[in-house]
């Protein structure tokens, strides 16, 4: 089998000689990149692997044929790319990335005091103490009925399942927004802490002020006018933690909008900068989803079965303390979509991320109080788990 260097080399080879009309040199790239020629000769012939900064650039300056401008070979930002370009990008990244890492062996994470059972920090809690999952529910809306409906035996079976406690089918989970999230991230935290007890429920199901005194994690939007929350249903849990959990974020939701339209607002002050009090708001720095472009609705987007198709959504993640216990820890993974919040926990939970992400999170923030907002790309209907280590996928961090 060839030696992984040498694929790499011949890839990076082959993205020179034949990626656009004409090859460009080795020196033209070497100055495109800022390296000696020597270096970029060295990648190539596999002898020496580019670490996966080098990679990123290579990405970029392949991922579009505006890269070369007659002689003039160069790097574009990131931010002129097109949607298309920045996804050509994304996967080159992905493919030269997993060339680099064919044949190696991951690394044995031996636990420490300082790491879980899995070697890892976010999500692992030395304390042990109880760990809650507060859950968004499917609003009545999101389930197909009306109030009038609610006590009707004709439902869907679906929904009897889900709503119907009596039904012999009756599923639990059904009724939670965020399945998908909380399987992911419920088996992680009982990997990473095997002796804490770890629990969940919907926002509207608290009765107990026990269930919210140890260790919270929030899944899906605080939204700012709650519309996820089931029509008739206490919200006063959700009230109070999205008053009490600091954050200059806000979910909102079109007035004038369907299901699919809404934006995650940043809170900003006179002198440009994010805050958490209300008074001071000046301005609300805007950041939406993204969506497939086409004709199918006056947004222009193209559907699918009756509904937009995502490329990418906005979710955030935040840790503070609890308002209920400040001697413990609350953690937001919210998205617009469920896909954001499946995305913002798979950054800490994905075995070929987390490290790398949590390594990201302790070099750049605070990681027992910090936000951030990211971009969680969809890619042919799968979401992808984001690399904190790309400013593509940094919106905005405290």
């Amino acid at each position: 089998m060839a030696d992984p260097n040498s694929r790499l080399g011949n890839r990076l080879r082959n993205l020179r000689q034949r990626t656009f009309s004409e090859a460009i040199t080795q020196r033209q790239l070497s100055q495109a990149l800022g390296l000696s020629g020597a270096l970029v000769s060295s990648w190539e012939s596999g002898a020496v692997s580019p670490p996966e900064e080098r990679l990123a650039a290579y990405a970029l300056l392949f991922c579009t044929s505006r890269s070369v401008n007659g002689n003039q070979v160069r790097l574009l930002p990131e931010e002129e790319l097109t949607h298309d370009e920045d996804l050509e990008r994304e996967t080159l990244f992905d493919e030269l990335r997993a060339l680099k890492n064919t044949g190696r062996e991951e690394p044995v994470i031996e636990p420490t005091p300082e790491t879980g059972a899995l070697g890892g920090k976010f999500l692992y809690y030395p304390d042990n103490q109880p760990i809650t999952i507060l859950c968004t529910p499917l609003s009545n809306r999101q389930l197909g009925y009306s109030d009038q409906q609610a006590e009707a035996a004709d439902l869907l079976p679906a929904v009897q399942y889900t709503t119907n406690e009596k039904h012999p089918n009756f599923v639990r989970n059904l009724y939670n927004a965020d399945i998908d999230a909380l399987l992911e991230l419920v088996g992680h935290l009982r990997a990473e802490n095997p002796l804490a007890e770890v629990s969940w429920l919907t926002y509207d199901r608290v009765s107990r002020a026990d269930q919210l005194t140890g260790h919270l994690i929030l899944l899906g939007g605080v939204d700012e006018n709650l519309t996820s929350v089931p029509i008739g249903r206490s919200v006063d849990v959700l009230q109070i933690l999205r008053d009490r959990l600091e954050s200059p974020v806000r979910m909102q939701w079109d007035e004038d909008g369907i299901e699919f339209d809404g934006e995650v607002q940043l809170m900003i002050d006179s002198d440009g900068r994010p805050t958490t009090d209300q008074k001071e708001v000046v301005n609300r720095e805007a950041h939406r989803p993204e969506w497939l472009p086409g004709t199918d609705d006056e947004r222009g987007r193209q559907y699918y079965r009756s509904v937009p198709q995502l490329t990418s959504d906005v979710a955030v993640v935040q840790r503070s303390h609890n308002p209920f216990n400040p001697g413990v820890s609350a953690t937001r993974f919210g998205g617009m979509f469920s896909r954001g919040t499946y995305g913002a926990v798979r950054a800490f939970t994905d075995a070929r991320f987390r490290q790398r992400n949590e390594q990201w999170l302790e070099s750049n923030l605070d990681p027992e109080d910090f936000w951030m907002l990211l971009r969680v790309p969809v890619i042919a209907g799968t979401t992808m788990t984001p690399d904190l280590g790309r400013s593509s996928t940094r919106l905005r961090t405290s």
